[in-house]
């Protein structure tokens, strides 16, 4: 008998699909080296894995899922399933940012004095939004980081953590705003390094809110995901009730056992919200969407449903080189520029255990995806594997 792995392998390869709308193109050149490079990061049939999709002038050429979403349930991975995708996040972000610019709210250059008079001028005046998105404001990760901190966190604002000394595992970004009120420098003069810094991001949600009227979420339905045609994507909140997502594990590694779900064979351990931070702050890493719903996003956005040509080029425009040999970064997303190969935006990252990447070459209309719910796998290696495939096949020239 097939497994339900075998059974998504053959369709995605033998024959058109057309689920979620879009039509899988039969046979793909790349199934059988994209089949044997997942096969050997996801090998457990019943252990946790991911989902890969390619594609290729607005068809899906391939499509495999590999392992299951949730140990207790046993419920495979399919395209329907719903991962947090972490900093692939910040491509909505960046989009939502230059629609506003479009429609004359806002612009990129705008002070951050603008829209925090509270915070400290002298930090925040020279800062931009441009620098947040880029990451090269020099704003360092003010949140407390362990007991001392937040000992001290605590004595220095009303805190709605008074009485709940987990402040590693909640914390969102209304929390967060009381430690951007402590800032008294920044670590660079804007604008002239790199440096990796989410918190910044923070900023973000509360700037839409001030200058739309509305809040951070709904405005984002409205203007985002309502005309990108999405279905599936949506913005974690534990104060609402949402659709059931897929559970992130991390292999237990004989640590002790925790209040977490652990396999009953004391292999893997939950490891996303509740256990891990990060899940709340909505503009870096807040998103949950499936992978057949990214995919409808990015047909979306490169067709111009939601921000206009000149937009999507200012986003994968590179900005500030990086530490990355031959990447700098754009308007929240890595921008790679490698000889012998087209300019490519892409993602690469992990929240808790889920693990993304994600990557377009625009000028060949090819996007891929892999989201995990497990991120025991070297995301550079395979990256890097990818875009050899895709190179020997004659997919990117």
């Amino acid at each position: 008998m097939l497994s339900a792995i075998a059974v998504l392998s053959i369709i995605c390869s033998c024959s058109p699909d057309k689920r979620g709308g879009m039509e899988s193109l039969p046979p793909c050149a790349v199934t059988e080296g994209l089949d044997s490079l997942f096969s050997g990061i996801f090998p457990e049939e019943e252990g946790p894995g991911g989902i890969a999709m390619v594609m290729r002038n607005d068809t899906v050429v391939y499509r495999h899922a590999f392992g299951v979403a949730d140990l207790q349930s046993k419920e495979p991975i399919n395209d329907s399933t719903l991962f947090n995708l972490s900093s692939a996040s910040k491509i909505f972000t960046s989009a939502a940012l230059l629609k506003l610019c479009e429609q004359g709210m806002l612009s990129l250059d705008d002070s951050l004095s603008k829209f925090f008079p509270e915070f400290n001028e002298e930090v925040f005046a020279p800062l931009t939004i441009r620098h947040i998105l880029t990451h090269s404001s020099g704003l360092p990760d003010p949140r407390p980081a362990n007991a001392k901190e937040w000992s001290k966190y605590q004595d220095m604002h009303h805190s709605v953590f008074v009485d709940n000394e987990d402040y590693a595992l909640y914390g969102d970004e209304g929390e967060h705003m009381h430690s951007f009120q402590n800032l008294t420098r920044a670590d660079f003069e804007p604008g002239t390094h790199y440096n990796r810094q989410d918190p910044a991001y923070i900023l973000v949600a509360p700037i839409i809110e001030k200058v739309t009227g509305s809040t951070f979420e709904e405005w984002m339905d409205r203007n985002i995901f309502k005309p990108a045609g999405t279905k599936e994507t949506f913005y974690y909140s534990y104060l609402s009730e949402m659709p059931p997502t897929s559970h992130a594990y991390r292999k237990a590694d004989g640590r002790p056992a925790s209040l977490a779900f652990r396999s009953e064979d004391g292999r893997w351990e939950e490891y996303d919200f509740g256990e891990a931070p990060f899940f709340l702050t909505r503009a870096d890493r807040g998103v949950y969407s499936s992978a057949r719903d990214f995919m409808v996003w990015n047909r979306a956005l490169y067709s111009g449903k939601i921000i206009s040509d000149s937009s999507l080029k200012v986003i994968n425009m590179p900005y500030i080189p990086t530490d990355v040999p031959m990447v700098s970064f754009g308007l929240g997303t890595a921008i790679r520029e490698e000889p012998g190969f087209p300019l490519k935006s892409y993602h690469m990252n992990s929240n808790g255990a889920y693990s993304i990447v994600e990557g377009t070459w625009p000028e060949e209309k090819l996007h891929y995806i892999v989201f995990a719910n497990r991120a025991d796998w070297d995301y550079r290696a395979v990256t890097a594997s990818i875009d050899s495939i895709f190179k020997a096949k004659g997919f990117l020239k």
